[in-house]
């Protein structure tokens, strides 16, 4: 297995759900809150690309016991995490500015 380009796939679908995450934010903020949810659904669906790719490495080396870790590789983990926190993150607050708008 290719490591760089799986490190890479992690990297580029983690950096689009993060985009898109607070895109989102953004369009809650307008109190487009449509467009908003739109591209909350659009970063779910980058993040879900990413933890696929993550998760192929992940069985391909329980498997082979054979990946070698590299900076590359902790790099794209790191774009993971931090997707995740962006889109949980989001989701909070375009639900507190739907909140203050209705108060």
């Amino acid at each position: 297995m290719d490591s760089i380009e799986k490190s890479m796939e992690i990297i580029a679908h983690g950096g689009e759900g993060k985009s898109l995450a607070m895109m989102a934010i953004q369009k809650a903020r307008e109190g487009n809150f449509a467009e908003a949810e739109e591209l909350l659904k659009k970063s779910h669906e980058s993040i879900v690309k990413c933890h696929q790719s993550h998760s192929e490495l992940l069985f391909y080396d329980a498997e082979h016991q054979d990946l070698q870790l590299s900076m590359l590789l902790v790099h794209a983990a790191d774009h993971l995490t931090s997707a995740d926190m962006a889109e949980a993150m989001a989701e909070e607050i375009i639900l507190l500015y739907k909140e203050v708008r209705d108060v």
